[in-house]
């Protein structure tokens, strides 16, 4: 840390507080990149939500505390999720190794194993390391 001060502010900051911050921070980088990616400016943006300008602007600066109706506004005109929730984690054992399976809305993460065939009822994997993603 580059000063004492800065890191007993930090030290006496709350976890939750910490916490909203980090992913307040994630929130506008994820629609920041999103509307780089979609070739959208702050304006047009605005347009789309049918707000001010200003609004988008202090949206992304971090001076704006997001509601889920808003965040939700911003994914219908993006096109694209800001943020997903988890449907459900499903813990698996193939070949004696343990292993996650994350289900997102129709796809199923499946981390540090390859299958060498996608069987949805054993789940058979290879030994090799993979990290991917697996369409259901």
């Amino acid at each position: 840390m580059r000063s004492k001060i800065a890191k007993r502010i930090l030290d006496n900051t709350p976890k939750e507080t910490r916490h909203f911050v980090r992913k307040q921070a994630d929130i506008v980088v994820r629609i920041s990149e999103l509307m780089k990616a979609k070739g959208y400016t702050q304006k047009q943006l605005a347009e789309e939500m049918g707000k001010k300008p200003s609004e988008i602007n202090r949206m992304l600066s971090g001076e704006h505390n997001f509601t889920f109706k808003s965040l939700c506004h911003i994914e219908a005109v993006l096109g694209e999720a800001v943020f997903e929730v988890p449907k459900k984690k499903v813990f698996r054992e193939a070949q004696g190794k343990k292993f996650e399976v994350s289900v997102h809305r129709s796809s199923v993460k499946v981390q540090d194993y390859k299958f060498k065939e996608w069987d949805k009822e054993s789940l058979e994997c290879d030994k090799e390391s993979f990290t991917g993603e697996i369409a259901v």
